[in-house]
């Protein structure tokens, strides 16, 4: 991994990780090895490079487009919505004012089944 100086625009950056080595496929040309359909590649690239730039957890949940929520008490674990059948589900962590995201797993959200 890179590193760059610690001025203001890097410092308060969101780390992010995967759980899976597939997952971590989704940001690179191997993305297909996921057997994502590809509306959701694209929606998972363009919502990790929005966590990736906020600042602080804050942030993101101000940005109401993002479709972030809470999925347990504690409030680490959340979902993010990528598509409407497909939600991108996230653990993130502040660990001395620095934020870490971890990328659990790709979740289809089966809606209207009896």
């Amino acid at each position: 991994m890179l590193t760059a100086s610690c001025d203001s625009a890097t410092r308060y950056r969101m780390d992010i990780e995967f759980a899976d080595g597939r997952l971590a496929l989704i940001e690179t040309e191997r993305a297909a090895g996921t057997n994502l359909p590809v509306a959701v590649i694209q929606s998972a690239r363009q919502r990790l490079s929005i966590i990736r730039a906020a600042p602080d957890m804050r942030t993101l949940q101000n940005w109401k487009s993002l479709g972030l929520r809470t999925r347990d008490n504690d409030g680490t674990e959340h979902s993010i919505i990528l598509t409407a059948q497909w939600a991108l589900l996230l653990k993130i962590e502040e660990k001395n004012g620095a934020m870490k995201v971890m990328v659990k797993a790709m979740e289809e959200q089966i809606k209207g089944a009896a």
